[in-house]
C-alpha cells in the first residue's frame, strides 16, 4: 500500500455513526502489516492505534470498544493493505 493513501473508515457504533479515514504508519510488523495507524473519525483526530497481541491500544483516551471496534475494521482490511 503506499503510505499516503488513506483507508476509508464508515461504520455504525452503539447508534452512532462514524466516517473517517485511517493512515497506515511506515514500520511494519513481521508479515508486512503496519505496526500502527493515524486514525480520524467524524473530522476530529482519534489516535494512534495499534496492534497487541489480541487487543487494540490507542494512545489517545478513547472509549476501549469504540478502538476495538476500528482495529477490528483494519484487521479485516488487512488483504487490501
Amino acid at each position: 500500500m503506499d503510505q499516503d493513501q488513506s483507508i476509508p473508515l464508515s461504520f455504525t457504533h452503539e447508534g452512532v455513526e462514524y466516517t473517517g479515514w485511517a493512515t497506515a504508519s511506515r514500520k511494519a510488523g513481521e508479515d508486512g502489516f503496519p505496526k500502527s495507524f493515524r486514525v480520524v473519525l467524524n473530522k476530529v483526530f482519534f489516535g494512534n492505534l495499534s496492534a497487541n497481541e489480541s487487543s487494540w491500544t490507542n494512545d489517545e483516551q478513547r472509549p476501549e470498544g469504540l478502538t476495538e471496534t476500528v482495529g477490528k475494521i483494519l484487521s479485516s482490511k488487512r488483504k487490501k493493505i
